[in-house]
């Protein structure tokens, strides 16, 4: 009777372990079942007045008459809506597909575009941050105003005119040009400005980590001629590469050479001259450049130039720049970003014009204050996030191109903290006196604050820092943090 049993049991275990891998078999195929070729019939884009189709077209992921697999259409229609968001054209896009019939794609592009013509009066700071403003007592003869002309989507083709009429601190006279792509069928655009600017005041030396100021109200101390032209080559919708050419023409006044304030201010002359040829290299995948809350870029710029005074010398020099963005949970956001440069040690020295490092653009938060020259740095930032108001769609009571639109409205609430380090050999000796005790020193700064996001480009950001000096700082900048 067991023997029967046990038999019987074997029969039933096999018809569970028959039944159990035919459900497995089936279930698989039905999965695969799921995906298949789908082919776009047509592409419908609405709400483009003023920009031309092809210009649009061109950011999409999606081709009139290509095979794609159904599976792929969600990811492309966020991948297409953020690249239209990044060309800074619309407010907002939506893209969205309909399969009509079996294996049979309409995609559905909905844009509204922004305000194109910006005559904006300029009132601005011209120090380096809020901070270094702070420590000069708000003087007002440290700003600068005029006006700024923005013409962004010339003729509907994603060209942009920037002009600035600019006077004040620092008088600032120029033009820049941009087109991202000559005509529908190419994928190479280019760049070109120039621009004037003068002071009559400079800072001549970098003393105790912070700037050293000279001023001369009877005449400029300091002119800077800035071109450039670019020729960039957009490999596809992620990935582009730029060649570019810079000179620039440098002068300052004979008392700035003497010994009294930098006689290496320049390459030893009151005039430098410099030519440099740059690529660089992009990768651009986050959700909104501006102001990204998922995604990564990289970008590698290698420059090599000469610069020429009374004597000549040649530079090379050496960018890499990476941020990272990741949703961890819900309203919840988290990035980090990392950036490295060198440059060679010239013969006989790197002129202090060019000696820039951290404090300037680049800066290690809770050290605004302050000011880190050298031919190398490090810098390494983290990001925490919590979206009170995440991209918020404010309704706007009258219409703009005929339409009505709403305004997108951001406001996060960060915890941060910041690494960097500069490198240093040259005017470190205790002869000078000079005492940058920041430079070749690991520096740490970790903070809170509220950033606010308006129109996905404007940017209000309002911080609280601590540093390794004991030093308690609130910060305030107009531009992303990485």
């Amino acid at each position: 009777m067991n023997c029967k049993f046990t038999v019987q049991s074997k029969e039933y275990l096999k018809s569970i372990l028959f039944t159990i891998l035919f459900f497995l078999i089936f279930s698989q195929k039905s999965k695969a079942g799921i995906d298949y070729n789908v082919i776009i019939d047509s592409i419908i884009i609405t709400g483009n007045n003023k920009t031309q189709t092809w210009i649009i077209e061109n950011e999409l992921l999606f081709k009139y008459k290509e095979i794609y697999k159904k599976s792929e259409l969600a990811e492309m229609a966020v991948s297409s809506k953020n690249l239209l968001i990044n060309t800074n054209l619309f407010v907002f896009a939506d893209v969205t597909f309909t399969e009509y019939k079996t294996q049979h794609i309409i995609i559905n592009v909905d844009v509204s575009e922004t305000w194109y013509l910006w005559p904006m009066p300029c009132f601005e700071l011209s120090d380096r941050n809020f901070k270094q403003w702070q420590n000069m007592d708000y003087k007002l003869n440290r700003t600068n105003y005029g006006l700024y002309l923005f013409k962004y989507n010339f003729k509907g083709r994603n060209e942009t005119i920037k002009i600035a009429l600019i006077n004040g601190y620092t008088e600032k006279y120029g033009i820049y040009y941009s087109v991202t792509s000559f005509k529908k069928s190419t994928k190479f655009g280019a760049e070109f400005s120039t621009l004037f600017k003068r002071n009559k005041e400079i800072w001549y030396i970098t003393k105790n980590n912070k700037l050293q100021f000279y001023k001369n109200y009877e005449k400029p101390l300091i002119q800077r001629w800035e071109n450039y032209v670019s020729f960039n080559i957009r490999k596809n919708n992620f990935v582009t590469e730029k060649w570019e050419i810079e000179f620039n023409n440098i002068k300052i006044d004979e008392q700035i050479i003497k010994d009294s304030l930098n006689r290496n201010f320049l390459l030893g002359g009151k005039t430098q001259n410099e030519i440099n040829v740059k690529q660089t290299f992009l990768i651009e995948k986050r959700d909104n450049k501006y102001y990204p809350l998922s995604g990564f870029s990289l970008k590698n710029e290698i420059k090599l130039g000469t610069i020429k005074s009374n004597v000549s010398a040649e530079v090379i020099s050496e960018m890499l720049e990476t941020s990272y963005y990741i949703k961890a949970a819900k309203n919840l956001y988290t990035s980090a970003f990392f950036k490295f440069k060198i440059s060679n040690q010239i013969i006989p020295y790197i002129p202090y014009y060019n000696f820039k490092a951290l404090g300037y653009s680049d800066y290690v938060r809770g050290y605004e204050q302050y000011v880190i020259d050298g031919h190398a740095f490090v810098l390494a930032k983290l990001n925490f996030k919590y979206a009170l108001l995440n991209r918020y769609k404010l309704k706007i009571p009258f219409k703009l191109n005929k339409k009505y639109i709403s305004l997108p409205l951001g406001t996060y609430l960060n915890l941060f903290a910041d690494g960097g380090k500069t490198y240093n050999n040259q005017w470190q000796e205790s002869y000078l006196r000079l005492e940058n005790n920041l430079a070749n020193r690991l520096l740490f700064g970790y903070g809170t604050g509220i950033d606010f996001v308006v129109l996905n480009d404007k940017i209000l950001r309002i911080e609280y820092s601590m540093n390794i000096l004991n030093e308690k700082n609130l910060n305030i900048h107009f531009k992303k943090a990485f």
